[in-house]
């Protein structure tokens, strides 16, 4: 071979060289950027479950103090906060021989979408669970929980009824003084003021006050049941179930609550 063609095969060496180790050192940049988004946007899903488990605390310390309020913050770069009309209707029935006191509200969801990058292999509820009725009084009423839908996902919602015996209390019946059992059901009636999301919002929550409904008289032999629109199981109990005094009548107190959340800017 000559010199000549000895120094042309160096120079195309080192060229292909050049461009192989570019190569490389693009992939290991592209990996390790990748690596690192991936890691913000976990951290970023992460503290999203964060936020409306905050979120649901402070629904259950304003609960039952009318017009009171709370605020939680945060910041959302590589999720996306929605608020959630599904079309469901929760109903409320109790059933009681002939008679039956029925009552509807809408089903409304606060979700939180993860990145791109961000997957949720098994649904975990990170406060509360699925039943739609409560029978004891420690049962969350709010559920956050994780899941797969079109990409990572963290929701709140209020499907559920909480209904708990609260025990035995005279009352005048007109002659004389009666021993009535009494049961107190509550709902949280979620509903959404203004929505104006920003890389940095003020999630607000209201109580706009409890929806006042007279006092059901019933029998011993009253059924409550609670139902989705959406098909789910619904879910129902009687006196017997909640442990109350089968030889005694019953008076029902309902509780509606109705809280209002808001999204707005900054914050």
């Amino acid at each position: 071979m000559k010199r000549k063609d000895v120094g042309v095969s160096t120079v195309i060496s080192t060229i292909i060289l050049s461009s192989v180790l570019l190569v490389i050192i693009g992939i290991a940049s592209y990996a390790a950027n990748n690596t690192v988004n991936a890691q913000i946007e976990n951290a970023e899903f992460e503290q999203a479950g964060n936020v409306l488990l905050s979120t649901a605390q402070v629904v259950k310390r304003v609960m039952f103090t009318p017009r009171s309020s709370g605020y939680v913050r945060s910041s959302f770069s590589n999720t996306i906060p929605q608020f959630v009309k599904t079309g469901e209707n929760l109903t409320i029935s109790i059933v009681d021989g002939d008679k039956n006191w029925s009552y509807y509200f809408p089903v409304n969801i606060i979700r939180i979408k993860g990145g791109r990058q961000v997957g949720v292999l098994t649904p975990q509820d990170l406060l509360g669970e699925g039943s739609l009725l409560l029978t004891e009084s420690s049962g969350s009423l709010g559920r956050v929980r994780v899941f797969q839908s079109d990409g990572a996902c963290v929701s709140l919602d209020y499907l559920r009824v909480r209904s708990i015996y609260a025990g035995v209390s005279d009352y005048f019946n007109g002659t004389g003084y009666e021993g009535f059992n009494v049961v107190e059901i509550t709902l949280v009636n979620l509903t959404f003021g203004v929505f104006e999301p920003g890389t940095q919002a003020l999630i607000t929550i209201q109580n706009l006050g409890v929806t006042a409904i007279p006092t059901i008289q019933a029998s011993k032999n009253f059924i409550i049941n609670v139902s989705l629109t959406s098909g789910e199981t619904p879910a129902n109990c009687t006196l017997s179930d909640l442990g109350g005094d089968p030889q005694k009548q019953v008076l029902i107190n309902l509780n509606f609550v109705n809280i209002e959340v808001s999204m707005l800017k900054g914050g």
